[in-house]
């Protein structure tokens, strides 16, 4: 995706253009689905942030600076949903208790995570399903870096931008997120 057709795509949509506005959905809807989903871990969530995060985009088309890249602009207003999703959902969470049949005692209740099937997984994807097993127990702070900047391949100084954050707090995040997952790969 380079920035001289997403400037382009803009000036078209900003005239006016809906053709031009459908491909600028499609050029970034999947990439912007796929860290949503990452990050808030639920697929109707991450559609429904999707469909905000492209409200959003439209709505400030006008004040977009096309010589910043449209990539981290998006995902600028896609981390931002999500994160302000997160802290939302954060305060209506609540702990489910169950009593072990026979017994008065209660434990916490372990949701089984949705992921591949058995019979969906090949080696290769084996792989991919524990490296995403990894980022996904990341704490959020550290997951939405790594997403941004190994999944959607953003430069740190754009994750910087787009997060709001110091360069150097962004560096120590994605440091920090590797020694965790380096850590957890090594536990027995």
């Amino acid at each position: 995706m380079s920035g001289g057709e997403d400037a382009e795509l803009v000036r078209r949509c900003l005239s006016g253009d809906q053709r031009a506005c459908r491909d600028l959905v499609r050029r970034y809807e999947r990439p912007v689905y796929s860290v949503l989903m990452r990050v808030v871990r639920r697929a109707e969530d991450a559609e429904d942030l999707v469909q905000e995060t492209f409200v959003k985009v439209f709505r400030a088309l006008d004040r977009y600076d096309t010589e910043r890249p449209f990539a981290a602009w998006i995902f600028t207003i896609a981390s931002r949903l999500a994160i302000d999703h997160l802290r939302r959902r954060r305060v209506k969470t609540v702990s489910l208790q169950v009593a072990e049949p026979g017994s008065t005692e209660e434990r916490t209740m372990d949701v089984e995570d949705p992921g591949l099937k058995p019979d969906e997984i090949t080696s290769h994807a084996e792989e991919e399903s524990r490296a995403a097993a990894l980022i996904d127990s990341l704490p959020e702070h550290y997951r939405i870096v790594v997403l941004l900047r190994h999944q959607q391949d953003l430069s740190y100084e754009e994750i910087a931008e787009a997060l709001q954050l110091p360069l150097g707090t962004v560096k120590a995040r994605i440091h920090r997120a590797r020694a965790l997952m380096k850590d957890r790969i090594q536990e027995p």
